[in-house]
């Protein structure tokens, strides 16, 4: 798997001989290892600890499922609010969400601000600066400037890892710097997650798991559950 990032368990049965039963079995156990993540008849390979899967690929996995939380998230948003909208394949599932609601919307990234202007009705706001290549998410102290300085009533934050300890971390300093300046800013922080980013821990710190007021994912994992309570995080399911 380490030649290309996905892997199908039929084209496995066919290099490797061995049966599909074996094969999901052996994959179900690196998933707990966390050296891959599970998908429909196959696997993706997890990157090491401090890198992020491409945007092309993270966009192509659990797509329904982000929709669900987009719309979730969404619905948690008023009119005529101001909002920020973190980078990312999730938000960007807000950020569709959102479009043509009478919001005041700062997207971190060119994918959130294209999905929120697919419908008229919503005033896009976007920092300056830099963009990244392969995420087209604005970087730079200049932007991480406008960040802080727009006033919002609502972020709404990506989860590249969330552990108990240390709380909310991310792959890059860049994103770490972006998310902290997002939590100064706004009034309510939600967070929107798939529930593999659970357990995991990534190289940045961003903030303890209480700096965040809600959460929003499809199924939290149980000791998940138990962590967010203790630290007043308000969970929202969607349900797979």
């Amino acid at each position: 798997m380490r030649g290309s990032s996905e892997a199908r368990i039929a084209d496995l049965t066919r290099a490797t001989g061995a049966s599909a039963m074996t094969l999901r079995r052996d994959l179900d156990e690196l998933a707990l290892q966390g050296v891959l993540r599970r998908t429909h008849g196959g696997a993706v390979a997890l990157p090491a600890r401090g890198t992020r899967l491409p945007y092309s690929l993270r966009l192509e996995t659990n797509t329904g499922l982000k929709q669900r939380i987009g719309a979730a998230a969404a619905n948690l948003v008023a009119d005529e609010s101001s909002v920020i909208v973190d980078d990312g394949t999730t938000c960007t599932a807000v950020a569709r969400a959102l479009a043509g609601r009478e919001v005041t919307a700062m997207a971190l990234s060119i994918h959130g601000a294209a999905a929120l202007g697919e419908r008229p009705g919503t005033r896009i706001v976007t920092p300056g600066g830099e963009l990244n290549g392969d995420e087209l998410s604005w970087t730079g102290h200049r932007a991480a400037r406008d960040v802080l300085d727009f006033r919002a009533d609502v972020a709404i934050l990506g989860v590249c890892a969330w552990d108990e300890d240390p709380g909310l971390t991310a792959s890059t300093m860049q994103d770490a710097d972006f998310k902290k300046a997002a939590l100064v800013s706004a009034r309510r922080v939600i967070a929107v997650t798939t529930p593999e980013k659970f357990g995991m821990t990534a190289t940045f710190a961003v903030c303890a798991s209480g700096a965040v007021d809600t959460v929003i994912t499809s199924r939290a994992p149980a000791e998940a559950r138990a962590w967010l309570a203790a630290a007043g995080v308000e969970l929202v399911e969607t349900g797979p």
